[in-house]
């Protein structure tokens, strides 16, 4: 299986490299790129014009050409202009409890942790419902302040019931390199239940560019077959 990463950030929104250097270096380590950056009311690319921008930069390097958004965030492009990506990631960055948002990567803890890990079900399984994403991005990440708890939080049965629903709607799960999640626990779940995985780095500087150790290992320690590695269609 040829090295894909789907998952790169650049300076369209919040990383450091440019689309020309993840093209010359991916073809130089043979990794087939795929630049996903964010477009969200959070980041640079919330006007039409930075997403066209953005849009001609990757088509020129011929990459795979995708976009981040946070769900349960509103997206600041319309469906006609998402149409032209290749695919659509959809990561959970926040969750909105008690009238605010908490964003996973503020140390501002919610009062309440088991009614923001139900907020969080709750908004990722209404997106998987509706939503318009190819890839849940980073799945089963927690917030610093809930990471210890990562084996009491996502049991079996709250991944059973997250992982149905995604293959419900046909969006395949990130493994990502950057976060180390899913853990193999929920992972093996996954895997059982037959759904698709996306390979990613979640890469925003240039020394994080091809970091797939981990999912690599992972689809070679469970065996995850090739038909079942998520491959988007690049359009025209």
């Amino acid at each position: 299986m040829g090295k894909t990463d789907l998952h790169i950030h650049t300076r369209h929104s919040d990383g450091l490299n440019t689309v020309a250097d993840v093209a010359r270096r991916g073809r130089r380590a043979g990794v087939t790129c795929g630049i996903c950056d964010h477009v969200s009311p959070y980041h640079l690319m919330y006007e039409v014009e930075a997403f066209d921008a953005y849009v001609a930069d990757v088509r020129s390097h011929e990459l795979l050409l995708g976009a981040e958004y946070c769900i349960g965030a509103e997206i600041p492009v319309d469906a006609e202009r998402l149409g032209r990506l290749d695919y659509l990631l959809g990561g959970v960055h926040s969750v909105h409890l008690d009238d605010r948002n908490y964003f996973f990567w503020s140390e501002d803890a919610p009062p309440d942790a088991a009614s923001f890990v139900e907020a969080y079900t709750a908004t990722l399984l209404a997106e998987l419902a509706n939503g318009p994403l190819h890839v849940v991005a980073h799945p089963t990440y927690l917030p610093s302040y809930l990471q210890d708890r990562y084996d009491e939080i996502w049991t079996p049965a709250r991944c059973e019931e997250v992982f149905a629903a995604a293959a419900r709607a046909g969006v395949a799960l990130e493994i990502s390199g950057r976060w180390l999640v899913p853990r193999e626990g929920p992972l093996r779940v996954a895997a059982a239940m037959g759904l698709t995985f996306s390979l990613g780095s979640d890469a925003h500087r240039p020394d994080e560019l091809f970091n797939l150790e981990y999912p690599l290992a992972m689809v070679e320690k469970l065996r995850i077959p090739e038909e079942r590695i998520f491959w988007p269609r690049r359009k025209a």
